[in-house]
């Protein structure tokens, strides 16, 4: 019985041994196949230092813009055609990207749509679009000077006098400075603006049809007077002197200029270094223009003469004419609601 026991017991760990071997050996198969796998995974993986490109952060060397407005004329037309802002931002990783307007009302537009972060109008345009409510902030200004601005007819024109524009065609840009030298002139000759015939049209238009005829006058600035000059006898029938102030005035976005005041700082410091080096060197700075922008250098002389190059944190004086002139065009009814000019001013230090 014991031996019988003892044989039973022998076949039963026989069995158990066969089975541990086999269990054994089929995880020891896995752990070979396992490891073969990944050793050819391994072959067909490129190595770590081979050329294949790597997931960068598209953030990681992201330079900054600063989008700037410019029209025809003034320090900005000469800063961008000298690019030293570029390399004086490129130091903290910003660059610019620059945009032509003719007039000031479409600067005002792309700082309302946020395409632009800088720019540079008139004194009237910033007045209409704080009235549409463009977010924007006065930033600084310039000086005025007379022979920026005119009424100009054709040489031959009976028009000899302001009176004498009462029913006569006169082309202006809507929402800007000869708009309001306009209203200006026409008070001083004894009219309103109802006396005249206001034919709106943009610069450039109002150039061709000031050419063909089609209109008796013409309210316009620089650059486009000298370009006039050059092509068609006209006389000026008037300049702004004694009928408003001609200066521009920089402005950016509110956003901006409450994100970035260092970067606001530092493009109207370069502005203003331009704007000393064309009132010291006014020959040069038009030969300069004139190279740079394929423009006549008669052209050239005229428009670097005719502007005040300067520039100068927001003056009281040019608040208080700017809010004048919108009560005059509240009371005329070109403006919905009576608008308040300080509202709109850039509350921190330029410190130029």
């Amino acid at each position: 019985m014991t031996q019988a026991k003892t044989k039973l017991q022998r076949s039963h760990f026989r069995k158990k041994n066969i089975k541990w071997c086999f269990t054994w050996g089929y995880l020891l198969l896995f752990v070979l196949v396992f490891c073969l796998t990944l050793t050819v995974a391994s072959c067909q993986s490129p190595p770590i230092n081979s050329n294949t490109p790597k997931t960068q952060n598209p953030h990681s060397n992201l330079t900054k813009i600063v989008r700037i407005g410019h029209q025809g004329f003034g320090v900005l037309f000469y800063l961008k055609a000298k690019g030293s802002l570029e390399t004086r931002l490129a130091e903290i990783g910003w660059r610019v990207e620059w945009t032509e307007f003719l007039a000031g009302p479409p600067i005002l537009a792309a700082i309302g749509k946020g395409k632009i972060d800088l720019g540079y109008a008139g004194v009237a345009p910033p007045i209409f679009a704080q009235s549409d409510g463009v977010p924007f902030v006065y930033i600084a200004n310039d000086s005025a000077l007379p022979g920026s601005i005119g009424i100009v007819v054709p040489q031959d024109s009976p028009i000899r006098t302001l009176a004498d524009l009462k029913g006569k065609k006169i082309a202006a840009t809507q929402k800007t400075a000869g708009h309001y030298l306009l209203i200006r002139a026409l008070t001083k000759g004894g009219l309103q603006l109802k006396d005249a015939e206001f034919v709106d049209l943009p610069p450039t238009k109002a150039r061709e049809a000031f050419v063909r005829g089609e209109v008796d006058a013409w309210a316009i600035w620089q650059p486009f007077l000298a370009q006039l000059q050059e092509t068609m006898p006209a006389d000026f029938l008037t300049d702004s002197d004694g009928l408003m102030n001609d200066r521009n005035f920089y402005l950016a976005s509110r956003s901006f200029a409450s994100d970035f005041p260092d970067v606001i700082k530092i493009v109207m410091g370069e502005t203003r270094k331009m704007a000393a080096w064309i009132t010291r060197n006014p020959q040069g700075a038009a030969e300069f223009i004139s190279a740079r922008n394929k423009m006549k250098k008669t052209t050239a002389r005229i428009l670097t003469k005719s502007r005040s190059y300067d520039l100068l944190p927001i003056q009281d004086s040019a608040v208080e004419e700017q809010q004048r002139i919108s009560e005059i065009f509240f009371r005329l009814g070109l403006l919905p609601d009576r608008i308040w000019i300080e509202d709109a001013i850039w509350k921190q230090r330029l410190d130029l």
